[in-house]
């Protein structure tokens, strides 16, 4: 009799499994592997920390489906706000799509850890959850420096230096909408870019740009945007689990929408 019953179950389970494959839709079950996501879709979207989003210093604002920053004096800086962060994400792709509207250079921030802001403002205007932090390690890539390359910088216990594996002579231009992706795991990251939004769609980032090992906090810490002496767009902000490619089947189902959009700033 327990045999019995054991194989009936065995065989509603195998039922249940083959209609769910056939009903549920892809997206819907590769949706599960984005771990943080914005389209900027609300224009009310709140910036304060009380949303997706901790601005520790600059006019950071959402505008016409983008995130914009236009004050140009000094490092301006916005985080992933505590409640959509977990600190022990550490292997992770990170997608965005980036303009730089004027002056200097984009920052794409990410491990990063609480020293006091590092030139982006106090300590106490950091995530609260970062403010008791031990660590003290900030790195972005800045995107455009001196207008003719890219670089990482480190900021290790108030000392900042250049990463000098990660510098490319591949930057960004003023007014160009550019796809990136950074492959971050615990051994080290890789940098992507495009200035074609059909091939990031698809998944074609072309070779990368820098290929580096760097052990530094095992790849843990937050992600965000910065500006040095800029103003940019932000739009499209995923981190999801590696080998996932949101830009081709969005969660929940807004593929048509993407699309749309992407091919509206191609054709701009």
């Amino acid at each position: 009799m327990c045999h019995k019953k054991n194989s009936q179950k065995q065989w509603i389970l195998t039922v249940v499994s083959i209609v769910a494959s056939v009903l549920i839709p892809p997206s819907l079950t590769q949706a599960q592997k984005i771990l943080f996501e914005d389209t900027f879709d609300k224009s009310k979207d709140k910036l304060n920390g009380t949303g997706k989003w901790h601005t520790v210093s600059g006019a950071w604002r959402v505008e016409n489906g983008q995130l914009v920053q236009n004050q140009r004096n000094g490092k301006n800086l916005i985080l992933v706000s505590d409640g959509h962060w977990d600190e022990a994400w550490n292997d992770y792709w990170f997608y965005s799509t980036v303009k730089l509207a004027a002056g200097e250079s984009p920052l794409i921030v990410w491990r990063f850890h609480s020293d006091e802001g590092a030139g982006f403002g106090g300590k106490e205007a950091l995530p609260p959850r970062m403010q008791e932090s031990l660590s003290r390690h900030v790195i972005y890539w800045a995107l455009n420096r001196e207008g003719k390359r890219s670089v990482v910088h480190r900021h290790i216990r108030h000392v900042t230096q250049e990463y000098a594996k990660t510098e490319t002579k591949t930057k960004l231009d003023r007014g160009t909408d550019y796809w990136i992706k950074i492959e971050n795991h615990p051994k080290g990251y890789r940098f992507f870019l495009t200035d074609n939004g059909v091939a990031a769609v698809s998944g074609d980032y072309g070779p990368p740009l820098v290929d580096v090992k760097d052990f530094n906090l095992s790849g843990r810490g937050r992600i965000g945007f910065g500006t040095q002496e800029a103003a940019i767009e932000v739009d499209d902000v995923f981190v999801t689990e590696p080998e996932k490619n949101p830009f081709a089947v969005e969660a929940q189902g807004k593929l048509t929408t993407t699309w749309g959009r992407l091919k509206s700033r191609v054709v701009r």
